[in-house]
């Protein structure tokens, strides 16, 4: 019995960056090349990724830190922040790239703090969204509502980024459709939309009703996988009700067809593992 297994979760890649006064080190990991080096005693970060827009610095605000944040802008295409020594000791920096509502790059580094200057204590690591073709196999297909089975969620492969989602739940369960476009943050760990519509389910026979103006607009909130039992947790909240929580799994007829020698694969028996017998 071979187990593989398939993390949804952040993929970590370490990146040595070493730096040293006045030197510095590269990497260019998912389109963005970061530089790190020290000045005068502070730890300074940049990154040269097109208009160098969107990314945020750690502003260290716990009154603990050993570091502070003491600039962080973009100059002429290019993000730059300096984090200063305000106390010896050991810290954790990041810097994170928005594109839209989501994380797509997250960059960590550890720091030391020692006689008032800044090093790195044990390099910096990189952490990015997982490929998303690696991903379909694991969110694309049927999901059936837990625990009453009748709310039908159909998620598939946006042809931009992300992923189109469609929920149905029928009279007897609120009666409504909810569409939204989810995307993969590696912040969050997690699969967050916005501006999701829901509409009044339309009393109709046919197949694909037409669904008319959304009810409710704006929606937001966010899919996660729960942890052993391999479900999908959806949370979403709008302006006319509380936070919500539904738990989906997988439809039990929703299979990957199996490589040769071997029982098919049904994706709600393993969620993010497979297990290959």
């Amino acid at each position: 019995m071979i187990v593989m297994k398939k993390l949804i979760a952040v993929f970590a890649m370490l990146t040595l960056l070493l730096c040293g006064v006045a030197s510095h080190a590269e990497t260019a990991e998912a389109g963005a090349t970061i530089k790190c080096l020290i000045e005068n005693g502070s730890y300074v970060i940049q990154v040269e990724s097109g208009n160098g827009l969107g990314w945020i610095a750690d502003d260290m605000a716990q009154d603990d830190s050993v570091v502070k944040l003491g600039r962080a802008e973009s100059l002429d295409g290019v993000f730059v922040a300096r984090y200063d020594p305000v106390g010896d000791g050991d810290a954790t920096v990041s810097i994170r790239h928005y594109t839209g509502i989501a994380c797509d790059e997250a960059h960590t580094f550890d720091l030391r703090v020692k006689n008032g200057a800044v090093t790195e204590s044990t390099g910096g690591s990189f952490t990015a969204s997982p490929d998303e073709t690696e991903q379909d196999p694991y969110l694309c297909g049927e999901w059936l509502e837990s625990e009453t089975q009748f709310t039908r969620m159909t998620i598939a492969k946006n042809e931009g980024r992300g992923w189109d989602v469609e929920i149905t739940s029928p009279l007897t369960h609120g009666a409504y459709v909810f569409k939204t476009t989810i995307y993969y943050d590696c912040d969050l760990d997690s699969f967050v939309y916005d501006k999701g519509k829901f509409w009044d389910a339309p009393i109709a026979d046919a197949e694909n009703p037409e669904l008319g103006e959304a009810k409710i607009a704006g929606s937001t909130g966010a899919f996660t996988f729960t942890g052993d039992d391999q479900k999908l947790c959806l949370t979403w909240h709008d302006d006319q009700q509380p936070e919500q929580e539904i738990l989906f799994e997988r439809d039990s007829g929703d299979c990957i067809p199996a490589a040769d020698g071997h029982s098919p694969i049904c994706q709600g028996e393993f969620g993010r593992d497979r297990l290959i017998v």
